[in-house]
């Protein structure tokens, strides 16, 4: 009992302000993008702005700064922020990777490999293809873009339209190490300002209505960025790897009607037979109508069927022709068959794997089963022409 009591005042004198002073010296990293000019690493590192944090009340203050730097390594790089940075940047908060697509043409080795060794990074950040150049650098300062400004955006994207991506560092560093999967990155780029090799004060005069938006998911081959996909192929891609939790699909009719489709839940599974050459798609989920622009009464479970049937068929027609889209352009398996394969009949397997990208999976079949059902179809069952 005696020694209990005697730990209570220990333990209250460490809770409070412990480490304080440590954590007051330290600039809290939220954003990084890296990119290469001349043959050196450039680096800008978006910190959470001490200033607004002492006096919260202040709206001349922006919430980040960035502070920048360059070197032949990027060690050295990031050590020659501390000419700039009057505090020791802290990385352990950092939320986004940002990396020049000119840096992941080249490949991704060596960025990787720094982030993996730096003990105080958490690898839970995500990891984006910077399209425009020095984002963080040109927009912190004129539009407060910060990355949960890029995080909501990205979060948002993935939920209600299933264009982007997410990844995370340990899952980019997973895949990287697997040499049955190839890598595939959302990325980012500039909205509305000046093209690159404008001048200068032009540059300054229209960034000002610059904004940061997520754009086209990047396929690699061999960790080297090889180009990006677009809208369609990027929601087939989701799609295949589950990552779907809510998108629209609008079936087209005669006479410039429709039918939009609110998919509200979906559920993919892969099955592979190595041996036929085959991956079966099954796609499962619920939707609801959300417009209905089409002379057709719902009020009819025969309709019904038919809007269901129909979605299904656009589902499975975009999946299908996404995949071969992809196996025609750049001939990169961002789908993981082939880990797909290797985990089915290992056996197998390694009779082909050598011939995969030549014979494989050129000529793979895709069976795409969606069986997506209507669950909601509004207020207006039949559509005001039916009720």
């Amino acid at each position: 009992m005696k020694k209990i009591l005697l730990l209570i005042p220990i333990l209250i004198l460490l809770t409070g302000c412990y480490n304080y002073r440590e954590l007051n010296d330290l600039a809290i990293v939220s954003a990084i993008s890296v990119s290469k000019e001349n043959n050196k690493y450039k680096v800008n590192i978006q910190v959470v702005n001490p200033k607004k944090e002492q006096d919260t009340s202040s709206s001349n203050e922006p919430d980040f700064i960035t502070y920048k730097s360059n070197g032949p390594s990027l060690q050295e790089a990031f050590r020659l922020v501390i000419k700039e940075s009057p505090k020791k940047i802290y990385g352990a908060q950092m939320q986004i990777l940002i990396i020049d697509e000119n840096i992941a043409k080249d490949g991704l080795e060596d960025i990787l490999d720094f982030f993996a060794r730096d003990p105080e990074i958490r690898n839970e950040f995500y990891v984006l293809i910077g399209k425009s150049k020095d984002i963080l650098e040109i927009l912190t300062p004129l539009d407060n873009i910060s990355s949960q400004n890029i995080m909501d955006s990205l979060t948002a994207n993935n939920k209600y339209l299933g264009y982007a991506n997410l990844i995370t560092f340990n899952d980019l560093l997973a895949n990287y190490q697997n040499n049955n999967i190839e890598i595939a990155l959302p990325s980012l780029e500039l909205k509305g300002s000046s093209k690159e090799g404008d001048k200068e004060e032009t540059l300054e005069k229209s960034v000002s209505d610059a904004s940061v938006i997520l754009s086209n998911i990047g396929v690699f081959k061999n960790n080297k960025l090889l180009g990006y996909l677009t809208e369609e192929d990027s929601l087939a891609y989701n799609f295949v790897m589950d990552n779907v939790t809510n998108t629209i699909i609008t079936t087209n009719y005669k006479d410039n009607q429709y039918i939009v489709n609110e998919i509200i839940d979906s559920k993919t599974s892969l099955e592979a037979k190595p041996k036929d050459n085959k991956i079966k798609i099954t796609i499962t989920g619920k939707s609801a109508i959300s417009e209905l622009n089409y002379n057709i009464d719902l009020t009819k479970e025969k309709n019904i069927k038919k809007v269901q049937k129909d979605l299904n068929e656009k589902i499975e027609k975009m999946i299908k022709d996404s995949i071969k889209n992809v196996i025609k352009e750049y001939n990169t398996d961002i789908y993981g068959f082939k880990d797909l394969y290797y985990k089915t009949d290992s056996k197998y397997f390694k009779k082909i794997k050598d011939n995969w990208d030549t014979e494989i999976f050129n000529n793979i079949e895709i069976d795409v089963s969606s069986k997506i059902e209507i669950v909601e179809q509004g207020n207006l069952l039949g559509g005001l022409k039916h009720e």
